[in-house]
């Protein structure tokens, strides 16, 4: 945990008492580092520590990275805190600035997929919605460009079948955190290339951008002769400090650590088959992931759909359940999840992202699954935490209509756990 220093007056409703309790928090549990962060705006008046804790990465020049507890990536939250992102991130846009007449949303491969998605559901305005993708599609126009500090740097953004690209009004782009402005930026001066526009807006749960971040922005603007906004929950700074020996130890045991034994023989294994309607170009994709694209109507549909479909799940009322997708497929899984609200369902989803597990008392990922990833049998993928929340229950949700077998694999992580029955959601 961190210390939280606010600056804004009519924002320090946390006693210094708690402060000070929260800044003694590493001390006491031990942990090989500690974090300060200076909130400088924060609109809505919410309280970041419901928002985010810190972890470890195996990377020297950037050792830490902020782990959401909301986002439904990394960690276990419900489907309405996910959801709600979506909705205040509206509500500090609409704070901001007004609509203009037309638009496109775009999130982030793959930790803000279902975040923009969410911003795309609520924003009231007659906009369409995609999201980059790691997929690699044959014959489909791509805008390609990178993210420079991620562990995968390629996107896509597979955009020819949007209407409102084209036009000069406006660009909404959605991640869970902007620290230097360089991958929106990449894009920005890609999409300015094709299609000027009239407006840009960054939108992020968290903003950590410096002077120097918002001056290259203020160059841009000038470059490509539009307006550029940010919106934001938090904005800020922050200083991380590390014992560099005690982390590389913590490391090296992560990185030798093994999945353990299989401890659940007996687990069940059920299937479950949703209709919901393909990618016309590509059988493979659903239509409303917003992969190519997707508008008002189409999120009118998968609404609907899901309400209906959901029908087909078994839920039991003394279960603790998780509702699971995977890597980029997040946003409609959280909308199943979202159909039991009043049942103990818990959402998150697995990840190309590798985080050092270390489990203590304080540390946010406490343990770590891999198996090969269900879409690309190359790419690792993580699953945290899966054994230590006492899960009766599991729905995994995959993308694409696969065979039975290949679930083998990710089946003997669902082994090592609690759960007794794990059914496998596809779509046809």
């Amino acid at each position: 945990m961190s210390l939280l220093k606010f600056k804004d007056k009519d924002i320090q409703n946390i006693s210094e008492e708690e402060l000070v309790q929260r800044e003694n928090i590493n001390s006491k549990n031990n942990l090989p580092f500690k974090y300060s962060i200076n909130i400088k705006e924060n609109i809505l008046n919410l309280d970041i520590y419901n928002y985010l804790d810190l972890a470890i990465r195996n990377n020297k020049k950037r050792r830490f990275l902020f782990v959401s507890k909301v986002l439904g990536k990394h960690l276990p939250c419900r489907a309405c805190d996910m959801d709600n992102l979506g909705k205040d991130i509206v509500k500090v846009y609409e704070k901001k600035q007004d609509y203009l007449k037309s638009g496109v949303i775009i999130s982030f491969a793959e930790t803000g997929t279902a975040l923009g998605h969410s911003v795309f559901n609520y924003i009231n305005a007659d906009y369409e919605f995609i999201h980059t993708t790691r997929e690699k599609v044959q014959n489909k126009k791509s805008l390609h460009f990178l993210e420079e500090h991620s562990h995968a740097t390629n996107h896509n953004l597979y955009y020819e079948d949007l209407k409102y690209l084209k036009d000069k009004e406006e660009i909404i782009l959605v991640d869970d955190e902007i620290t230097t402005g360089n991958t929106c930026i990449n894009l920005i001066k890609k999409i300015n290339e094709l299609f000027p526009k009239k407006r840009y807006t960054i939108c992020s749960i968290l903003n950590w951008m410096n002077d120097e971040a918002f001056d290259r922005f203020k160059k841009l603007e000038q470059e490509v002769n539009c307006k550029i906004n940010f919106v934001y929950l938090f904005s800020g700074d922050f200083e991380f400090k590390c014992d560099e020996e005690k982390v590389e130890d913590i490391i090296k045991c992560s990185e030798n650590k093994e999945n353990t034994i299989l401890k659940n023989k007996d687990l069940r294994i059920s299937y479950t088959y949703i209709d919901m309607k393909k990618y016309e170009h590509n059988k493979k994709y659903l239509k409303y992931t917003g992969r190519f694209g997707i508008n008002k109507e189409d999120q009118k549909n998968l609404l609907y759909t899901v309400k209906k479909e959901s029908l087909k799940f078994s839920i039991d009322y003394n279960e603790k359940i998780l509702f699971l997708g995977t890597e980029e497929f997040m946003y409609i899984p959280m909308l199943f999840a979202k159909q039991f609200e009043d049942k103990d369902i818990y959402y998150h989803s697995t990840t190309r992202s590798p985080i050092v597990e270390f489990d203590k008392e304080g540390y946010p990922i406490k343990s770590k699954f891999t198996y090969n990833s269900l879409y690309n049998k190359n790419i690792v993928n993580y699953i945290y935490n899966t054994d230590k929340y006492d899960y009766d229950k599991c729905f995994l949700f995959c993308e694409f209509d696969k065979e039975k077998k290949e679930f083998k694999e990710i089946i003997n992580v669902f082994s090592n756990t609690s759960i007794k029955e794990l059914n496998i959601v596809m779509f046809k």
